[in-house]
């Protein structure tokens, strides 16, 4: 089966976030990938034990020599920003205060963590980090996804995470506050048939011809 297209959807109308602002995708035989909500992400690195008792950790923070909170991706309407707190290059010039962002761009943070900014769709604001560098947060994962409305899994080259043994395509999107989850192929949540979809319950498995994923929410960057 051909990969979806988002215009295949009715979403309904300006859906807002849930109580969760970070969650990890795992599918199986592809990997891990930490999914975030909110319109302003920050990245940086671990905190230190000095500053753990007043501090909460970056969105994503990677096991890496970088300042707590080194940059901000900032999303407005399909475009992004990246504000840099410390050192940055985008492709390959100095962040001196933010930059725009295009897909492809290779941003370099610190002196060793390089990562690439990819837009995969054009149908959608949702944006894809991918680790260019050993680096990746305490927490495993094979990438970042900044998602907007909608985030496509599947096996073609515009699905923010590419499945490549899928046959099919699945479509996460936000309802009234909650994820949810369709697709044009069966899908079965937690062994029930959900040909209509349906909401994506923290731990619940989302089955198909060839597919098998959860998502759980995350534990939030406190200090302990």
């Amino acid at each position: 089966m051909s990969a979806l297209a988002m215009s295949d959807y009715v979403l309904g109308s300006n859906p807002s976030p849930g109580s969760g602002e970070k969650f990890v995708v795992w599918i199986d035989r592809v990997g891990a990938f930490q999914l975030c909500l909110k319109n302003e992400v920050t990245i940086g690195g671990p905190i230190s034990q000095g500053a753990a008792a007043d501090g909460v950790s970056a969105d994503v923070a990677l096991l890496a020599n970088l300042s707590r909170r080194h940059a901000t991706f900032v999303r407005s309407g399909e475009s992004y920003v990246l504000a840099a707190h410390a050192p940055v290059q985008v492709a390959g010039k100095t962040v001196h205060d933010r930059v725009d962002l295009a897909d492809g761009y290779v941003l370099s943070l610190g002196t060793n963590v390089r990562l690439k900014f990819r837009l995969p769709s054009v149908m959608s604001g949702t944006a894809r980090i991918e680790f260019l560098s050993d680096h990746r947060p305490a927490h495993a994962a094979d990438g970042i996804i900044l998602m907007d409305e909608t985030c496509l899994i599947g096996p073609g080259p515009e699905n923010h995470i590419r499945c490549p043994g899928w046959s099919q395509s699945v479509l996460l999107f936000r309802r009234e506050g909650r994820l949810w989850c369709k697709s044009r192929g069966e899908l079965f949540l937690g062994g029930r048939h959900a040909p209509e979809g349906g909401e994506l319950e923290p731990g619940v498995v989302v089955t198909g011809t060839d597919i098998r994923f959860r998502i759980e929410e995350a534990v939030q960057g406190h200090s302990s």
